[in-house]
């Protein structure tokens, strides 16, 4: 075996591994608490030994060539065997890995509980930074400054892997008990004349609500009051109020399904009906479809993901199946 291969220490084959991931030596850099130019010089050395290139720059970082491929997986399974030696000799029985997740408000209990049974299978304890969702979580993830999002219907970004967990499947009225708009059949012309509230599922810029596109196409105005990320918010103000909130998804279910003082309509089908409309669509075509993705950088691909994963897509089906046994029992 050559000598120089002795060069190839633990920080150097993590250096290694950092820009075969994130392809950015800044991002490396404060990955490992560590500077730029000690980067540059470990990856200089691995150059060195290896007698190649490694990385080539191009305009969005560092490319991994054909050797820096065969490379990879064997100095992630060094690194990791290191790894392992460090923690079988220097064990903190109250050292907890923290797990950094952007989600929106009324999805962290959800994420939350999952995390915990994660744990509670894999023997595992983890300090949860629930942080709120926003725009950029793509870039965060690719950072490596967050380990987890759930987005509605995400983008696609080469280090970020994108698993599928449902179906954005609801739409919802909801007003405060005995409002007017309860006393007869949902009718575009019933609720426009309402003032509304909407739920906001982003942090920059603002996205339609679902009923705000159909009243767009129409060319038309609504009376919009208040928009906000906060459910409770939403509900607090409406049962005030004879405002009206539009919202969507099981998750929003949740927040309005055992309070005393509000009441809600399934519009989902009226959406879909109205969306017809807007667009002079003779009858409702298939409609456009909107799912939330677990989103995570493709190195954190390992046992604790993919159980999470399981364990989500089981819980969004079961939020469902449950809302679905509630609407037959109130039907019959």
């Amino acid at each position: 075996m050559r000598k120089e291969l002795s060069r190839l220490d633990y920080f150097t084959l993590k250096v290694l591994i950092g820009l075969f991931e994130f392809k950015n030596c800044s991002v490396v850099a404060e990955k490992l608490n560590t500077t730029q130019p000690k980067v540059s010089r470990a990856l200089s050395c691995l150059r060195e030994v290896i007698q190649n290139e490694l990385f080539v720059r191009q305009q969005y970082g560092l490319q991994p060539n054909l050797m820096a491929e065969k490379i990879y997986p064997l100095a992630k399974s060094i690194v990791a065997t290191l790894e392992e030696i460090d923690l079988v000799a220097m064990t903190l029985p109250d050292a907890r890995r923290v797990v950094n997740v952007a989600v929106q408000e009324h999805m962290s209990a959800f994420f939350l509980e999952a995390i915990s049974e994660v744990c509670i299978h894999l023997k595992q304890e983890v300090s949860v930074n629930i942080q709120p969702w926003c725009d950029n979580v793509s870039q965060l993830i690719a950072q490596g400054k967050l380990d987890y999002a759930i987005t509605a219907n995400s983008t696609y970004h080469e280090m970020i892997e994108n698993l599928e967990l449902g179906e954005v499947s609801y739409r919802f009225v909801v007003a405060k008990k005995g409002h007017p708009i309860f006393r007869k059949p949902l009718s575009y012309s019933s609720l426009i004349e309402n003032r509304l509230v909407f739920i906001n599922y982003c942090q920059v810029g603002s996205k339609p609500n679902w009923f705000e596109s159909i009243v767009k196409l129409r060319g038309e105005e609504l009376k919009l009051t208040l928009k906000t990320s906060c459910h409770n918010m939403a509900l607090d103000h409406i049962v005030k109020s004879d405002d009206v909130c539009c919202t969507a998804s099981i998750f929003a279910y949740q927040y309005f399904k055992s309070r005393d003082d509000t009441d809600f309509i399934d519009a989902t089908d009226f959406c879909h009906l109205e969306l017809a409309k807007a667009k002079k669509e003779l009858a409702p075509t298939e409609h456009q479809k909107y799912y939330y993705y677990l989103q995570y950088h493709h190195s954190n691909e390992n046992e604790f993901t993919q159980l999470l994963s399981e364990i989500l897509k089981r819980k969004l089906d079961l939020m469902q199946d449950e809302y679905e046994q509630a609407k037959s029992l109130v039907a019959s």
